[in-house]
């Protein structure tokens, strides 16, 4: 039945998009996303929830290497949580997830801890966003922001990009926000190239764009960049992963005091120097007018179909939970989250990140 409902929403929601032609931000016309009963509060999980859940979920760009990652948990919710269907949406990313949600027409994001932190207090690129309402689900992937130029540009050092053709990540994504905030803050301007993640590999591939940023976990090569790298590869050219110099990394955080640096080696990628740059911690997030053992419930399908969500994404950390309830991390947790940690996992969760 859960299969035959996940299908007809994704019909819906495909003759919905074609109908506005709004570039696929409109949810289907059988979904009501954001629309909760809250007088569950916070009872405990038990039977199946007798209301229906069709929720939005807002992803990321289909050529992103994270793409996969969103299909896996999307299958183990529609799976294994029953009473709920969530229905993946194609998006920019971050910033394109969370005006998806401000406009309850999403209920969850793939976000990292620096945005969840910078949305839920109204800061840096959220100043004045108008939206506050979410909360971590799970972080699954210890990732690096990698400045990546080919070796054909010239470019040796972040400070060579000034004034040089170059893509600041994917159109609406995270990593084009602070990819800008982190080279204004250095008086760099390059001249920008702004693209979905496909268009700018393309661009690289074809000399038209220097380089771009993209995120991608520490624990294996990022699809994008391998495809990038064979096809430069074919013409005698190849990548170069830029490094940040201390100094840079201090002037930074001055402006941007929760931006986290950290050196990374690039063995992923066939090469044996190490970079010192933007990192953070990539998952999902939920909107806090999800009940709490609705979520629960999801985190718990989560947990227990950790293995499946691993075959389709293998540059998951080994545990998830522990990386969400990293001392370092300082964005808040929803409920039901933090009771499946405490109960469940035996974790001691922050009275400062419980959301």
């Amino acid at each position: 039945m859960k299969r035959l409902l996940a299908l007809a929403l994704s019909l819906a929601m495909a003759l919905s998009l074609a109908a506005c032609g709004n570039g696929g931000t409109t949810p289907p016309a059988n979904s009501t996303p954001n629309t909760f009963d809250t007088s569950k509060g916070s009872a405990d999980p038990g039977p199946a929830p007798t209301q229906t859940y069709d929720l939005i979920w807002g992803g990321t760009s289909a050529s992103s290497g994270y793409y996969a990652l969103n299909v896996a948990v999307c299958d183990v919710i529609n799976k294994y949580v029953d009473g709920v269907t969530v229905t993946l949406m194609e998006t920019g990313g971050t910033v394109d997830d969370y005006k998806l949600m401000r406009d309850g027409e999403a209920s969850f994001a793939q976000t990292s801890d620096v945005n969840e932190y910078c949305l839920q207090n109204g800061t840096g690129a959220y100043d004045g966003f108008g939206y506050t309402g979410s909360l971590d689900l799970l972080f699954f992937v210890p990732q690096a922001y990698r400045y990546a130029v080919t070796e054909a540009s010239g470019i040796k050092s972040i400070a060579d990009l000034d004034g040089k053709t170059f893509c600041a990540g994917q159109a609406g994504s995270s990593a084009e926000v602070e990819t800008m905030n982190i080279l204004g803050a250095l008086g760099i301007e390059p001249d920008w190239f702004p693209a979905s993640t496909g268009d700018a590999v393309d661009a690289i591939a074809n000399r038209q764009c220097n380089g771009i940023t993209k995120s991608g976990t520490t624990l294996a090569a990022d699809s994008t960049f391998t495809g990038l790298q064979a096809s430069l590869q074919q013409a005698n050219n190849d990548l170069r992963f830029l490094s940040f110099t201390e100094e840079e990394v201090a002037k930074v955080q001055e402006q941007y005091p929760y931006y986290g640096f950290r050196v990374v080696d690039t063995k992923p990628y066939g090469f044996d120097y190490e970079t010192l740059t933007y990192c953070s911690s990539l998952g999902f997030s939920v909107s806090e007018d999800l009940p709490e053992e609705v979520v629960y419930n999801i985190i718990k399908a989560i947990d227990e179909h950790m293995d499946d969500i691993r075959t389709a994404y293998p540059g998951i950390a080994d545990d998830p939970f522990a990386l969400t309830n990293d001392a370092s991390s300082i964005s808040k947790i929803h409920p039901g989250v933090v009771k499946y940690m405490e109960e469940v996992k035996g974790m001691t969760v922050d009275s400062a990140r419980k959301g």
